[in-house]
């Protein structure tokens, strides 16, 4: 193999090239390739992208205990309604 053809890590001159990086394009050594779904991706760009996808899961989790905090409000909203109809209903 003609060695003037092989490409040196981004991050690493001295190692070998191992794969391209599909955010960034650039070559990266075997350590610093991540595959994530299907993808190659080098450290700082998988890095970069949870900093992204944590923002987004926060306002997931944000969003899951709003409709948790609702459906409670509402299920006490009605027992409160069934019981002021049972006790109304009650001769004393």
């Amino acid at each position: 193999m003609d060695t003037s053809l092989v490409q040196s890590c981004a991050h690493h001159p001295g190692r070998r090239g191992f794969a391209l990086c599909m955010s960034c394009r650039k070559v990266v050594c075997q350590e610093c390739a991540t595959t994530w779904d299907g993808v190659n991706h080098c450290r700082p760009c998988l890095a970069e992208r949870g900093a992204i996808a944590a923002p987004r899961q926060r306002i997931g989790r944000w969003i899951g205990w709003a409709v948790v905090c609702a459906l409670l409000l509402l299920a006490a909203g009605r027992a409160m309604a069934w019981s002021a109809a049972m006790l109304a209903s009650h001769q004393w």
